[in-house]
């Protein structure tokens, strides 16, 4: 393990996410007034590139037209930042590791004309994280890169610690790059969900509270503000879309902003195979699926109750793809990718009829929308319902927190999105229910666990990737859907949280 000389390079002040928004929230019932919004800690210092992916195998040495190769190319163009004629990227981890993360990056290097030479330091406890003589040189490093793994592992061993600390000179003093993988990309935001408790959103759609919001460790938070924080006032998630994790961010998102009065929390989602490059505010999606930001806005509302539901409303939500950008300063998309379509809601639709009750754990209840997709070991398709009593102008799931099917549905109710952009999206998890009366037939009700609401009524643009989605069937053509200015609502126990959905006008009603 060689010992390379730094050389000193001032780091200016960068702050990535940029003043946070006053948002007006209500905490613990619908009816109590907004506390004071703080702003959040400001990032720190970051002049070089960051990379975030969400995971999954990369592509093979010598493929150029990989996905990990157009992303992680970026760690090393990011340069050799002491001028000594080779990019050093320290790579770490915590379980065993091959040679391959190595090879790979030296390869790219290669292909680029730029020399590399990457070393893996596997760190597994505290007191290696403190031996000089182990982690000494990462302090010399061009870049570090941060394997998968269990990021609540990674905060325990090296929170705190010489590693954590020369991890810091890299990216903070030096201007070198830092990317990571799944874990290693969750590691890096404000608020990082480093726990290590197995949270899914089924967890937050049944019990807002849930214990998997703690740190198994010591029962405390699961969120922890004092790690890495190369990612001022963001939350990230990986493996996003694959498993299901829309509303785990959203429920991790909601003790976040709770717990540390932070309204203007960004919650970003990235999808395995697809990552993005930061540079300054500008974030540049790269990959195979979908990239989600989301972010209260004024008519945020917030209940959360001990035992409950999670209830939270008033979302936006950016979804984009490669060849999106997104300014993480003022919070919004570029709209200059390839094949973008804008969007105008055209108006209200005809009105409902008739009393209907949707189970979240009927599979067959999917055919109570106006729309019915296609997922899984079909193609993607979409059509009309074959049902006398549907809600108009709505497509969705049920039991969408299945683990063998949610990443799908997830998917695919997306991209029916992109084809009827002015619906109403909806996926109910099991133990839930939307009903409405006969007298009412507009509006939806909900009871037990939370249902996800995505209306389309806000959306802007819309787009697709350039390339087949995870969930694609082995011979299929399902990509994942860009959409932005989505507006997401969780809705639950509409009995005492009064929060009630309009499916024809898009509003959440009393």
């Amino acid at each position: 393990m060689s010992h390379w000389q730094p050389t000193a390079r001032a780091a200016a002040s960068l702050l990535l996410a940029a003043a946070l928004a006053a948002c007006a929230e209500r905490a613990d019932s619908p009816v109590a007034p907004a506390p004071p919004p703080r702003a959040d800690v400001t990032a720190a210092a970051v002049t070089g590139t960051i990379v975030l992916s969400g995971g999954g195998a990369e592509g093979d040495v010598g493929d150029t037209s990989s996905w990990s190769y157009r992303l992680y190319r970026k760690v090393v163009e990011n340069g050799d930042v002491d001028g000594d004629g080779t990019v050093r990227v320290a790579v770490l981890t915590i379980d065993a590791s091959t040679s391959f993360i190595t090879d790979y990056f030296e390869w790219i290097g290669t292909t680029l004309g730029i020399p590399v030479d990457a070393t893996v330091y596997q760190v597994t406890t505290r007191a290696e994280a403190n031996n000089a003589a182990l982690v000494g040189a990462v302090a010399n490093a061009d870049a570090v890169f941060l394997k998968g793994g269990d990021q609540g592992a990674y905060y325990d061993q090296w929170n705190g610690t010489l590693l954590e600390t020369h991890i810091r000179t890299v990216v903070e003093t030096r201007g070198g790059a830092v990317g990571g993988t799944s874990a290693g990309a969750m590691s890096q935001g404000q608020f990082c969900l480093c726990g290590s408790a197995d949270l899914v959103s089924a967890d937050v759609m049944t019990d807002s509270h849930t214990t998997y919001l703690n740190d198994v460790s010591d029962g405390g938070t699961g969120i922890h503000t004092d790690f890495l924080n190369f990612l001022g006032g963001a939350l990230v998630d990986t493996h996003f879309t694959e498993r299901g994790r829309f509303g785990r961010l959203l429920g991790a998102m909601a003790k976040a902003a709770q717990d540390n009065a932070a309204p203007g929390i960004l919650g970003i989602g990235i999808e395995r195979q697809t990552g993005l490059s930061i540079r300054g505010s500008v974030a540049q999606v790269i990959g195979n699926g979908d990239v989600t930001f989301v972010q209260q806005t004024a008519a945020t509302s917030r209940v959360r109750t001990p035992g409950k539901p999670l209830a939270y409303t008033h979302l936006r939500a950016d979804r984009l793809t490669e060849g999106w950008t997104y300014d993480l300063g003022t919070k919004l998309p570029g709209t200059a990718a390839s094949g973008v379509l804008a969007v105008a809601y055209a108006g209200d639709g005809a009105a409902n009829s008739g009393a209907l009750s949707i189970s979240g754990a009927t599979e067959r209840d999917n055919s109570k929308f106006e729309k019915v997709a296609t997922y899984s070991t079909k193609d993607y398709s979409l059509a009309n319902t074959s049902a006398s009593v549907f809600v108009r102008s709505g497509v969705g799931f049920t039991d969408a927190g299945n683990s063998s099917n949610r990443g799908f549905k997830q998917e695919t109710v997306f991209r029916a999105l992109y084809d009827v952009p002015a619906y109403s999206g909806f996926l109910l998890f099991s133990g839930g229910t939307a009903s409405r009366v006969s007298g009412s037939p507009d509006v939806l009700s909900f009871s037990g666990a939370g249902t996800l609401v995505l209306d389309g009524k806000t959306v802007t643009n819309r787009g697709l990737s350039p390339y087949k989605s995870y969930q694609a069937t082995s011979k299929g053509t399902l990509k994942a859907a860009a959409l932005t200015n989505l507006t997401v609502h969780v809705l639950s126990e509409s009995a005492t949280t009064g929060l009630r959905y309009n499916s024809r006008t898009h509003s959440v009603v009393p």
